[in-house]
């Protein structure tokens, strides 16, 4: 029945039917329905939409605090039960919904690794799939998500970039750019050949890496707060310490979603030009002591002149033609970075 009083609906039936009718076309479908899960388990399931009124949705709040979710999880899981019934309103479902006051955004994630971590972990044993993954988040800075979307047709060898989002796909505020495509991740292509997925199990996607990454991350003698986005972050910490402006690291990261002039800025050759020869500094280091990352840097680090930074020279990577610049190391590990 349409317009309907929120003392007259449950709210498990708004979350039921959000999740049937709209939760498989989000691009971020995984999380809310991880969220809807966490309403039903916290609100009894006699519970009406009238009933959701502030001061339950703090105590929803503070137990989801005390089951060890940060204050960004939290914000998004209420974020959902917001959409849920706002949507229900939109439709004409509910004559009235109540407001559902979202935490503040908290503080952007704290952690980024040392040089001497991030070396430590490519260098410890681990499935295929993964060290696939570490190698895409490494040289294109993406979220992971687009790194487990990623397939080989996005991937675009004459432009040499590499198509973070592919085409049919929604942007959603986790804007995915289009990136420069690095020697090594082109030479890792080159050499796996996947079908499909770059980063894959067997040709299917890899839906989740939670377990691996535990076993492997303890492997490598990294703290606990050592999880997957941590080299997204370290990426971005290490492209700022290099100089790289704001606004290059903004496009990299998907920050910045752009206008339509800006469509045709990927092809001008220097598109990213700073992020693209930062990344690939970082990248030339990093494989100075990880065996399998030199492999496919596939030049004679020695060879290059550290002291002329701003010369480049020019790599081949199977048919492609890539500038390389001599790297110069990172800066001194200090207190903060070793975090």
């Amino acid at each position: 029945m349409a317009g309907q009083a929120p003392q007259d609906v449950l709210l498990s039936t708004v979350l039921t039917r959000y999740m049937a009718q709209h939760g498989g076309t989000i691009a971020s479908k995984a999380t809310a329905s991880r969220a809807v899960d966490l309403w039903r388990e916290w609100w009894p399931v006699t519970t009406t939409v009238a009933e959701v009124g502030i001061g339950q949705q703090e105590d929803f709040l503070g137990w989801l605090r005390g089951r060890g979710y940060s204050e960004g999880y939290a914000r998004r899981v209420l974020g959902v039960g917001k959409s849920a019934l706002n949507r229900a309103w939109k439709r004409g479902e509910i004559a009235q919904v109540p407001f559902v006051d979202l935490p503040p955004i908290g503080e952007a994630y704290p952690h980024y690794a040392s040089r001497e971590q991030v070396v430590r972990l490519l260098n410890t044993q681990m499935p295929e799939h993964l060290w696939a993954l570490l190698l895409v988040r490494l040289c294109t800075g993406c979220r992971g998500d687009a790194a487990q979307d990623l397939q080989v047709f996005q991937i675009d060898r004459r432009a040499n970039l590499v198509r973070l989002n592919p085409p049919g796909r929604q942007q959603t505020k986790k804007y995915r750019p289009v990136v420069p495509l690095l020697p090594a991740l082109a030479a890792y292509i080159d050499q796996a050949k996947p079908s499909a997925y770059v980063v894959h199990w067997h040709g299917r996607r890899v839906a989740s890496i939670k377990t691996t990454w535990r076993k492997v991350r303890k492997a490598a003698l990294l703290p606990p707060w050592f999880v997957p986005k941590t080299i997204r972050h370290t990426v971005a910490t290490w492209l700022r310490q290099r100089s790289v402006p704001a606004w290059e690291v903004s496009g990299l990261l998907g920050h910045h979603a752009g206008g339509t002039t800006d469509r045709y800025a990927k092809f001008d050759p220097a598109y990213l030009g700073e992020a693209r020869k930062a990344l690939q500094q970082i990248v030339e280091d990093l494989a100075r002591d990880v065996p399998r990352l030199a492999e496919l840097v596939g030049v004679n680090l020695g060879s290059v002149d550290a002291t002329a930074d701003n010369e480049s020279s020019t790599e081949t990577i199977g048919t492609h033609r890539f500038q390389v610049v001599g790297g110069t190391g990172f800066e001194p590990v200090t207190p903060t970075m070793s975090r």
